[in-house]
């Protein structure tokens, strides 16, 4: 390749001397991948009883499936050659499963004084898998009308997903990429100079990182005041692939709640439903990025992460590989309550009849957590209600008036507050309220020293409405809008304590 070709350098947007050249810089990375399914079911259903509130019904089947997957890269792709790409080894191997499965459902009462209606619906199936065996799952689903306006149900089911072929037969990629090392110590610590001189030392008063890092990099081995020329991002090799050792995911769920409708007024509708929701995930099958890896690593209260084992640092003490392969996370666990109102009437101004739509819907996060055990069997904890992505309420209401061709509709979006640390008492310090060099928060009230300190990882409440009118005929529709009518701003958080753009929050709920 001439370097010096003129046809570089014309123009100000050059091109190489000839085709061969280019068609030796450039290539393109492919693969050739096919998936193969194959299904056979049969299943059938029927009355098999009658009780008195009505007939049992009975459905009864039987599935065979079988997935293939040959997905093969060209030399591109599976050397590597592009700058920034993985060595990817594509994907071989098969997988069969047989199931059976049958679904009873039972008018138990009806009619009576105290039951107007008693379904019971049960469920069941076994999973007979190649790889991991014999499985089943059930459920159980409950509805009683005591009268006629009001419903009270309750659900119990258990799930299991064995791991898909990706998961398991991905063959191993390597490659490189740019990461963060949280034990690189911060230019911060040196007063802001440059890193290397001799009247720089480091002070640990100065140090932003929080204690738990600094205890998580001594341990491996890299002591505070490691500078490695104040550079803290640099390329570091990562690898992926599939495991045959993967455990299926499963799941064990129950949910009671209500549903009522009034029925002593013909002038309007209104309704109010609820549901308390608990869901537990064994075994979750999941694919760590290298951020989260060192993210959760390095992060930890507890010091007992269990990624912190697929993190390898050479001599040097810097970063030199990191596991990205699928891994099993031991549990996963949500509980809440979601609430529903909805309300509808008509009623007229100046002669015209208006109609009136109120829905509002809501939901109370009251655990969202993790919990991961490290290779000494230490559990690693992690509760994210009203964190940041989990706050404690979220809720959307829509109003809406309509006459004849015409309507007019408010949207209300609202989201609690959220917090990286809701269980802080005082309100200030650092995010874990620990940290002793509070100075080194961004944020202070007073004298820029102690519990006064805290970094921006917090938000208020939030609330945005949208308004919109339209008209409509039978075949078309025009309408006209604005989001945020009362111009509310994000929150303004701290970008290195809470994803941002500009200081606002991305994601979230906030866009």
């Amino acid at each position: 390749v001439d370097m010096y070709a003129p046809s570089l350098w014309d123009g100000g947007v050059g091109d190489f001397a000839t085709q061969a050249e280019r068609d030796y810089l450039f290539d393109s990375r492919d693969f050739d991948t096919t998936y193969e399914q194959t299904i056979f079911s049969a299943s059938m259903t029927g009355d098999v009883y009658q009780l008195e509130g009505g007939p049992v019904l009975l459905g009864l089947g039987f599935e065979y499936r079988k997935d293939e997957i040959t997905s093969m890269p060209d030399a591109v792709a599976k050397d590597g050659l592009f700058f920034g790409y993985f060595s990817d080894g594509g994907a071989v191997g098969d997988r069969d499963s047989k199931e059976v499965f049958f679904e009873l459902e039972a008018p138990l009462l009806s009619g009576k004084p105290i039951a107007k209606e008693l379904i019971m619906n049960v469920s069941a199936r076994l999973t007979d898998d190649e790889i991991y065996g014999t499985n089943t799952t059930e459920s159980v689903k409950i509805g009683w009308r005591p009268v006629n306006s009001l419903l009270i149900r309750a659900t119990y089911g258990t799930a299991f997903r064995a791991p898909n072929l990706r998961e398991l037969y991905l063959l191993n990629q390597t490659g490189f990429n740019s990461v963060y090392d949280p034990c690189v110590t911060p230019t911060e610590a040196y007063g802001g100079g440059t890193i290397g001189e001799d009247e720089d030392q480091y002070d640990p008063a100065l140090d932003p990182r929080e204690p738990e890092t600094i205890a998580i990099c001594a341990s491996q081995g890299v002591p505070a005041d490691f500078q490695n020329g104040g550079i803290d991002v640099y390329s570091v090799e990562l690898g992926a692939g599939g495991s045959l050792t993967l455990d299926p995911e499963t799941s064990e769920s129950w949910t009671a709640g209500f549903a009522w409708e009034q029925e002593f007024s013909n002038e309007f509708d209104f309704g109010v439903s609820s549901t308390y929701y608990e869901v537990e995930i064994e075994d979750t099958i999941i694919e760590p990025s290298s951020g989260y890896i060192i993210y959760d690593c390095y992060s930890d209260e507890n010091q007992s992460s269990a990624y912190c084992s697929r993190i390898t640092r050479g001599d040097d003490l810097l970063l030199s590989f990191i596991d990205q392969g699928f891994v099993n996370r031991d549990n996963e666990n949500g509980r809440g309550v979601d609430v529903n109102l909805s309300f509808a009437d008509q009623f007229t101004i100046m002669d015209r009849p208006i109609e009136l739509t109120v829905d509002i819907s809501a939901n109370k996060q009251i655990e969202r957590s993790i919990r991961d055990l490290d290779d000494a069997g230490l559990e690693d904890y992690s509760d994210f209600a009203e964190e940041w992505g989990f706050p404690q309420w979220k809720a959307n209401s829509t109003i809406r008036f309509e006459y004849e061709k015409w309507r007019l509709q408010l949207r209300t979006n609202y989201i609690a507050a959220q917090d990286q640390d809701p269980l802080q008492v005082d309100g200030f310090n650092d995010i874990y309220g620990t940290n002793p060099n509070a100075s080194t928060a961004d944020t202070c009230l007073g004298a820029a020293t102690g519990v006064l300190c805290r970094d921006v990882g917090f938000a208020d409440d939030y609330m945005v409405h949208a308004l919109s009118v339209s008209y409509r005929e039978d075949n078309w529709e025009v309408s006209l809008g604005a989001s945020n009518v009362t111009n509310e701003a994000p929150p303004l958080v701290d970008g290195s304590e809470v994803s941002s753009i500009n200081n606002a929050p991305i994601g979230y709920g906030y866009n």
